[in-house]
């Protein structure tokens, strides 16, 4: 593939608690592939990681509503 690729490491952790600080009360995949410029696909498994770990609930599809206090 070439130098066109990289990888890298997010904290979900630290992006979920930021989610909850944010006020928000919803997030979609295409928000959040947005925002941290990454595919629609890495983003939707990056909300289900969330979801796994409790910052996030699946609402509808490609729609998550995020929890209102930490964990």
């Amino acid at each position: 593939m070439g130098d066109n690729y990289i990888t890298i490491k997010i904290d979900l952790d630290l992006l979920g608690r930021r989610l909850i600080l944010s006020g928000k009360r919803f997030i979609s995949i295409h928000e959040i592939s947005y925002e941290l410029g990454i595919t629609p696909q890495a983003a939707g498994k990056l909300l289900s990681s969330l979801s796994r770990l409790g910052y996030v609930v699946k609402w509808s599809k490609g729609v998550y509503m995020v929890r209102k206090s930490g964990l």
